[in-house]
């Protein structure tokens, strides 16, 4: 279908994922190697771009009767996806020319810019959280924190994960929290997790957290229609944030106050 993949390339699919995508698109849910075999590609470069195109939201896996399938986007629902992907890319190119002098002037004095990440959907926003552990050479997390956002708003099942996943690691964390009900609750559980929590006035709250970590910032938004995450490496910026929220930490009440209170 020319004018199919005219579009998806429109929106920087490239070959082999407007291949696959065009074969689910034609049958129902597949099992990753009847998707390769369609194809006439290998199942190894198959499973890579079906993650692809998942993260992209363009498919989707689920088990029938104990197997993974993998599916399309609704055919009903392209032509929205198009349009949206298709603005994001507009957006994204003003924003880069937006940037263009200042890539100049950086180039021109030599200097390297802050590396950024941006994490889209509920599964970026697990991704990033896990760089927060994995790639945490101090072993050691300054955290501001929604609690309450957590508790309401997030996969409780991956909360946990990664609480346990955190603490097995070693890694410890002073989180700064609105002294809500649900925090307060919370933070009994400090000593299992490794954690200090500290709380600033309830009326201070949020949807999101601040993770600052090695030369990293990583800034979360829980909100339910659009969960995003964005991570910077940046040694300047992440040791100015440090300082910041040492102070912020050092004028928190501390958990046990607040509990005898």
């Amino acid at each position: 279908m020319p004018q199919l993949k005219k579009a998806f390339e429109s929106i920087g699919l490239a070959g082999k994922e407007i291949q696959i995508l065009e074969v689910l698109l034609q049958n129902g849910p597949m099992l990753a190697a009847a998707v390769a075999k369609t194809a006439k590609l290998n199942r190894t470069t198959t499973y890579g771009i079906l993650k692809e195109l998942s993260d992209k939201g363009l498919v989707s896996s689920a088990k029938h009767q104990g197997v993974l399938k993998y599916q399309s986007i609704a055919p009903e629902l392209l032509p929205g996806y198009i349009e949206r992907r298709g603005q994001e890319l507009l957006d994204m190119k003003n924003e880069v020319l937006e940037m263009v002098p200042q890539l100049k002037l950086m180039r021109a004095k030599g200097r390297v810019l802050p590396k950024v990440q941006f994490f889209e959907g509920t599964e970026g926003l697990k991704q990033a959280y896990e760089d927060t552990l994995e790639n945490n050479s101090e072993k050691k997390l300054r955290d501001i924190t929604g609690i309450d956002a957590v508790v309401t708003k997030l996969d409780q099942k991956f909360v946990t994960y990664y609480l346990e996943k955190r603490a097995r690691l070693g890694i410890e964390c002073i989180d700064v929290v609105p002294a809500t009900e649900l925090a307060k609750k919370g933070s009994a559980a400090d000593a299992e997790y490794l954690r200090e929590t500290k709380f600033i006035p309830a009326k201070y709250n949020f949807d999101g957290e601040i993770s600052i970590y090695d030369n990293k910032i990583g800034i979360f938004s829980y909100a339910p229609a659009s969960p995003a995450a964005i991570i910077i490496e940046d040694e300047t910026i992440a040791h100015m944030m440090k300082q910041l929220f040492d102070y912020l930490a050092s004028t928190a009440s501390a958990a046990n106050a607040t509990r005898s209170a």
